[in-house]
């Protein structure tokens, strides 16, 4: 076959092997979901004061919606079973904040003399094994500290004042908090009000899509919650056990901080040891450390399984580069969000997958049946 300028295309078209030809089509395509992907997520991260609240509410949504339904059940109006789950919500953490906080700052200011002594421990130690002379490492804390804020202050100069930031936060705060009372209230009908603006042949996927990404959130946070408690209840009880202080303190960190996987439960889990190494002795120390890596391996080798089995489950290599990416973007806050995130995405791309190859293999003829099934409400039409 030839071509207007007289050249045999054919022979061109046969003289690219397969393999180049399929690699560089899967090539260009990949890139453009780079680039799109990129541009997606820096939008969303410049505008973190709006996505960062939506996430945070639809991720305590999946926490406060089953209360709130079981209060309709019992007759309770949608707004009035919404407002008592939120407020009654924040209530509870704020009035476990105030009770811990004073025991908290009691028993710390106890501590103080033992933990300088536990700090010399350990600067002599060094000295003593390695020639670390402790001028010398404070000099290097110090740099660095130095470094981190003067680096931490050019970014929050480049957005924006100390008061501002402060009126930023917690206005988000606030927005998070209105959201989540609407989420809780009428999530069903935002749902089904996007799902009627798409086009008919799209409805039931979205619709799928949709339920499959609420149960994954659903189940992650709730499987998380539930190993967080379990951690954080064995954990302090073990150092209940061995007399360490600040047990209730220590045991709500640890629990918080399970729900950030593998940095999280590393972390407080240290900050257990270093406290019974600054207010007991070696022994109990090494005892709190067998506790805290006792747990810890029961938790992520028999609890995770066991209670995640109906969640989405993502590889270690995924959660670390989840946590990975999110911190570098936006910090401690990514880390908490990446994997939920990640969990809700994996879910996602996971239904499209099924679904497109259930019609690749002839399965699905005509209209797509509704996934959701027959007790769900019809898509409404209407702004809810």
């Amino acid at each position: 076959m030839a071509s207007r300028d007289g050249h045999n295309t054919t022979g061109d078209s046969e003289r690219v092997p397969s393999w180049l030809a399929t690699t560089t089509a899967w090539t260009w395509r990949t890139l453009i979901l780079i680039v799109g992907f990129a541009a997606l997520l820096t939008v969303l991260v410049r505008l973190y004061l709006v996505t960062l609240p939506v996430v945070v509410a639809l991720i305590l949504a999946t926490l406060c919606v089953p209360p709130a339904r079981w209060l309709e059940g019992r007759g309770f109006p949608r707004a009035a079973a919404a407002g008592i789950v939120v407020v009654g919500g924040l209530v509870a953490f704020a009035g476990l904040i105030a009770a811990l906080t004073p025991a908290f700052i009691e028993q710390v200011q106890e501590l103080r003399p033992t933990v300088a002594a536990a700090i010399d421990q350990v600067f002599a130690f060094l000295d003593t094994q390695f020639g670390w002379d402790r001028e010398e490492i404070v000099d290097v804390i110090n740099q660095g500290m130095a470094s981190l804020a003067q680096q931490g202050g050019q970014v929050a100069g480049q957005i924006l004042s100390g008061a501002a930031i402060a009126i930023q936060i917690l206005a988000s705060l606030v927005l998070a908090i209105v959201l989540l009372f609407f989420f809780v209230k009428d999530g069903e009908q935002i749902v089904a009000w996007f799902i009627a603006r798409a086009p008919d042949r799209h409805t039931a996927t979205m619709r799928a899509v949709s339920r499959r990404s609420w149960d994954a959130l659903a189940g992650f946070v709730r499987g998380t919650a539930l190993v967080a408690l379990i951690d954080a209840l064995g954990i302090g009880l073990g150092l209940w056990i061995v007399g360490v202080p600040l047990v209730l303190p220590l045991t709500v960190l640890v629990f918080f901080g399970s729900f950030i996987p593998v940095l999280g439960a590393f972390l407080t889990g240290l900050l257990a040891v270093l406290v019974a190494l600054a207010a007991t002795n070696l022994t109990t120390t090494l005892i709190v450390l067998a506790i805290v890596i006792g747990v810890q391996q029961f938790e992520g080798n028999v609890l995770q399984p066991v209670i995640m089995r109906r969640a989405v489950a993502l590889h270690p290599v995924v959660i670390l580069g989840a946590l990975t990416a999110g911190a570098t973007l936006i910090g401690v806050i990514g880390a908490f969000l990446a994997v939920p995130v990640a969990a809700v995405l994996s879910a996602a791309s996971n239904e499209l997958r099924l679904r497109h190859e259930a019609a690749a293999a002839g399965l699905d003829q005509g209209a797509d049946p509704d996934p959701l099934g027959p007790e769900d409400a019809p898509i409404a039409t209407d702004t809810p």
